[in-house]
């Protein structure tokens, strides 16, 4: 599954609406139980776990995005 689509399924928004601009501060979709979902829904795609500091820093797309990155995983499915 596509990152942007897991993103926009999870927080439910249209897909055209997820860029890496889109963070915690500007999508008032993105509470903190949508953060939680999100979290899971990353973990279960990409069958890791992500470490508390992780689960953190991921408030944006392009942070998610940077963290799976320097996991090694590739995002263009």
């Amino acid at each position: 599954m596509k990152l942007e689509t897991l993103i926009a399924q999870t927080l439910e928004l249209p897909e055209e609406g997820v860029t890496d601009d889109l963070s915690v501060d500007s999508c008032d979709a993105w509470t903190s139980m949508k953060q939680i979902a999100l979290l899971q829904a990353l973990e279960q795609a990409f069958g890791i776990t992500f470490d508390i500091e992780e689960s953190i820093e991921m408030d944006s797309v392009e942070a998610i995005r940077e963290v799976l990155e320097a996991r090694g995983l590739s995002l263009d499915e």
